[in-house]
């Protein structure tokens, strides 16, 4: 090789150590960066006729790996669903309490049928009548607190969908932003690492709401879809998911029910297609809450509260037909078990016949609610009748979860626990896909993020290389000075 060649070579690899050595620093620097995946520098031999003539750089690049990136995806929308349905559960369950608690349903029951049986112990006690109204009323305002909670939480997981989905919608308009810098930079034939970066960490954002694939064919021609098949994002145009947002949804209201079981309740689409609710991303979460777990947490309280206003219309030999027993459906309609049980623990009331706010006589928790006037003052019959109506096993809808036949204070017991049991479940689950989606992320971490300590040693290696080309470059200048002496 001449000496020409030798200082050319040397020359140009002292231009690639420059580069590598600001690629390394830019690494070091953003080695705590969120998102940041580290750089690398391609370098070759030159080559020109078959003969090397120096080092030749190619455009930055990152060291991803779409495979860990997918698996992270995958693993944290998973952690997302499971992380939203233990928090809107939880939110539930602090309201009903444990079946234990004083202010549960099992407990407000088991606290009526003990103020029943001293009632049929001293029925002239007036203090004694008083009290197992109070219970029933304690009852009632139980049911009413935990079909307010079944209310307030889906009304809470659609306010979840309507902030996701907007948050969804602007990170597309991102996507295509970046996406739209990223096409240029490419088109330039500069480095697309920063862009890269931007547009993963979107993704891994939009992933966590709703599960997604991607379909990478080179830039500016991104496709991103639903695991379902709706297309979110084409080649620069966004097809934004839609959905409206209910202020209030009562108990009995379903998602695509029958008139008047249905309040238009909202779905999300895409392009007026309907979004398919799966087992990843908190929109599918809120969605489960708001049109599946809540309204069967629902079903089973309206079944405890028609059984309830069921046997104590049974067990009043005083009413029949229209006129109600000591539970009333809506305040005052006597309980129809031909009718839907739907709603039934909104709109259980106390019957106003032997309430004395409502102008009622307590007398009638001792005789009945059907009779005219007191009776025999230390008659029990009609307490006696009801406590045997509460310990009789009744038909409960399987479907809910419930067994299909027991008595009231087993199936109050049983609506809790399954209610706690739910919750228990997905906190259990969530810390278990956790734990899968911070291995995934760690292991994505380190595969494609910054090590100080490697990077420390790549610039030794690159400042190693640099000093040798500058030894040779000093070497070929001695030479030159050397031989133009001779020539003089």
């Amino acid at each position: 090789m001449s000496l020409q060649g030798a200082m050319s070579t040397a020359l140009s690899s002292l231009a690639a150590e420059q580069r590598a050595s600001a690629v390394i620093a830019n690494n070091i620097a953003n080695a705590q960066t969120p998102g940041y995946v580290r750089r690398e520098l391609p370098r070759s031999e030159n080559l020109v006729g078959g003969t090397g003539q120096g080092v030749a750089t190619g455009v930055t690049q990152r060291a991803a790996d779409t495979v860990l990136a997918a698996a992270s995806r995958t693993a944290g929308g998973a952690s997302a669903f499971a992380s939203r349905m233990q928090e809107l559960l939880g939110n539930y369950t602090s309201v009903i309490g444990q079946p234990a608690d004083e202010r549960s349903l099992s407990s407000r029951l088991g606290a009526l049928e003990e103020a029943m049986t001293a009632l049929s112990v001293t029925p002239e006690n007036a203090v004694a009548q008083s009290q197992a109204l109070a219970a029933a009323q304690d009852l009632v305002d139980s049911l009413h607190a935990m079909d307010g909670a079944v209310s307030t939480t889906r009304t809470e997981a659609d306010l979840g969908v309507s902030r996701d989905v907007d948050a969804v919608n602007t990170a597309l308009q991102n996507l295509k932003e970046v996406d739209r810098q990223l096409a240029q930079a490419a088109a330039r034939g500069g480095s697309t690492a920063e862009y890269e970066d931007k547009r993963d960490s979107i993704l891994a954002d939009v992933s966590a709401k709703l599960p997604i694939r991607i379909y990478d064919n080179g830039p500016g021609r991104l496709i991103v879809t639903t695991d379902g098949g709706n297309t979110l994002y084409d080649s620069g145009t966004v097809h934004p998911l839609a959905f409206t947002h209910t202020p209030s949804i009562a108990s009995d209201v379903r998602f695509g029910g029958v008139a008047p079981y249905t309040a238009g309740l909202s779905g999300v689409t895409v392009d007026g297609l309907a979004l398919r609710v799966s087992d990843s991303g908190s929109i599918s979460a809120n969605l489960t809450i708001r049109d599946q777990t809540m309204p069967n947490f629902a079903d089973m309280l309206d079944q405890v509260a028609g059984r309830l206003a069921e046997a104590f219309q049974d067990g009043d030999p005083t009413v029949s037909g229209t006129v109600p027993g000591l539970f009333t459906r809506g305040g005052a309609a006597a309980f129809d078990p031909a009718q839907p049980m739907l709603g039934m623990a909104r709109t259980i009331a106390i019957n106003s016949a032997v309430d004395p706010d409502q102008g009622g006589a307590i007398w009638r928790m001792r005789d009945g609610m059907g009779a005219a006037t007191q009776g025999n003052a230390s008659s029990n019959k009609v307490v006696l009748g009801w406590l045997d109506a509460m310990e009789q096993n009744r038909a409960f809808n399987p479907a809910t979860g419930l067994p299909s036949s027991m008595g009231l204070s087993q199936a109050a017991a049983q609506t809790v626990g399954l209610m706690q049991g739910e919750r228990a479940t997905w906190a259990d689950r969530a810390a278990t896909r956790a734990s899968i989606a911070t291995q995934a992320s760690e292991d994505l971490v380190n595969k494609t993020a910054v090590s100080v300590d490697e990077e420390l040693q790549r610039m030794m290696m690159v400042q190693q290389t640099y000093s040798a080309s500058v030894q040779v470059i000093q070497a070929a200048a001695k030479m030159l000075e050397e031989l133009s002496a001779l020539r003089a």
